[in-house]
């Protein structure tokens, strides 16, 4: 086994929020060299490596190899950053750097260019085992490491995409792509019936709905009203079904998230709220929200009938909470259809 240090090119680019993390490709994929001829390495098997680099917590990310130079003669080595994830990516193994004070300091002055890597490597066929530490350096040796730019980790703000989405505030996130994926659809479909009304009046598929507002006005004048009037009634008709099936499709997102969530809508109500939800969303997404999660814990259990009333059972109570039943009248029934327990 061998241990050796080598360099990457990190351009200048934006560095991420203070305080912050983000991914730093820092193993290339495959078969790499350095600029100064050594080599070739071999990354095979990145699983393995990225197990047996993190097996004793976060990787140090030090400045130009303290850890390997200064640390030897007593001088000091502080870290400037933390490895406290690798991942392996199709163009190597990537990692997840939470920087020092000090270190964040450095990236937002762009004091570095560049990434060195120290690896653990075969003597024979040069075969990646282990990734000790990784530097900031300002003389990169590899040139196949992604860079900077690619490198910024993106923040997604999770309850902004659920309202707009339309969903509730505690989606998670697989309902949250499968919202997504019904949006992407319905843009989808309302692209391709544009184009297909854009064909009809002799416009290319991508005319937009500008162009064939423009093309409709323009036959408006010039043509004959009586034909242009059935034109317009069938685009109409088309655009009212495209409509409905952008609108169902976000109803089926939202009320399936609040099943997921718990929210206590029979199977036997789904449609119907999926078609209350198509003709007024706010106002049926307002009453998704305010129904309790069963998920959280608990059916809000009905005070007792007073008096010398029948007893309600356990499953009597459940029933009423879910669906928001009057208990009086829920155990009147109840008595009428021979189904009242007697208490003991």
């Amino acid at each position: 086994m061998r241990l050796l240090s080598t360099h990457a090119v990190l351009p200048f680019t934006a560095p991420p929020a203070s305080g912050g993390a983000e991914w730093v490709h820092v193993l290339p994929a495959g078969e790499f060299r350095g600029r100064d001829g050594r080599g070739p390495y071999r990354l095979k098997d990145p699983a393995a490596v990225i197990a047996a680099s993190m097996a004793e917590g976060p990787l140090a990310f030090d400045e130009n190899h303290s850890t390997d130079h200064a640390a030897q003669t007593g001088a000091a080595a502080p870290a400037r950053g933390w490895i406290v994830e690798l991942q392996a990516r199709a163009d190597g193994i990537w990692a997840r750097v939470e920087w020092t004070p000090s270190g964040q300091a450095l990236r937002d002055e762009r004091a570095y260019r560049g990434v060195s890597p120290v690896f653990v490597h075969e003597k024979e066929g040069g075969e990646v085992r282990q990734l000790l530490r990784v530097a900031l350096t300002n003389a990169p040796n590899l040139a196949q490491l992604a860079t900077l730019h690619a490198q910024q980790e993106t923040h997604v703000d999770l309850k902004a995409l659920r309202a707009a989405l339309g969903l509730a505030d505690d989606a998670d996130e697989p309902a949250i792509l499968a919202a997504a994926t019904a949006a992407r659809t319905a843009a989808s479909t309302h692209a391709q019936q544009l184009g297909g009304i854009a064909k009809a009046i002799g416009l290319a598929e991508n005319a937009g709905a500008d162009g064939i507002v423009t093309a409709l006005q323009a036959q408006r004048a010039a043509g004959d009203p009586t034909a242009l009037a059935g034109q317009v009634v069938a685009l109409q008709a088309q655009l009212t079904t495209m409509q409905n099936g952008i609108a169902r499709e976000r109803a089926v997102a939202a009320v399936d998230s609040a099943i997921k969530a718990g929210k206590p809508i029979p199977v036997t109500l789904r449609e119907h709220y999926i078609a209350r939800h198509c003709q007024d969303p706010a106002a049926v997404q307002k009453e998704l929200d305010g129904l309790p999660s069963l998920h959280a814990g608990g059916i809000i259990r009905p005070p007792a009938a007073a008096g010398d009333g029948p007893v309600l059972s356990e499953e009597d109570r459940q029933v009423i909470a879910l669906m928001g039943l009057d208990p009086a009248k829920y155990a009147a029934e109840q008595k009428r259809l021979g189904h009242t327990k007697e208490a003991a």
